[in-house]
């Protein structure tokens, strides 16, 4: 699967993102599936991507989630939807990361 091409989170909403994970205490895997869920890939597309069972994916989803004190994937996505918006009306990285923080903790 190499070949395939998996959408990412860049630019400053990935970098405040990762810096939320962080807070959180999220480990490597874990902050690598929450920019996953926050790109807007189902636990599918993560459990294909990395050969792993679904289960896998849902556990490390519920446990990324209850570190955040969000209630589900769609409250990280909405965040991040929010948080774009405001990154093109010229939001800095540190207000990106303090809204994100808000609205995910």
């Amino acid at each position: 699967m190499s070949g395939t091409n998996w959408p990412t989170l860049r630019g400053p909403v990935g970098v405040a993102l990762k810096r939320v994970a962080q807070d959180a205490g999220l480990t490597t895997v874990l902050e690598a599936r929450l920019m996953e869920i926050a790109a807007g890939l189902t636990y599918g597309e993560i459990a294909r991507r990395h050969g792993i069972s679904i289960n896998t994916v849902k556990t490390q989803a519920r446990i990324l989630l209850e570190s955040l004190g969000a209630c589900c994937r769609h409250e990280v996505g909405g965040a991040v939807k929010a948080a774009q918006q405001r990154a093109e009306a010229g939001a800095t990285p540190e207000d990106l990361y303090r809204f994100l923080r808000l609205r995910l903790e």
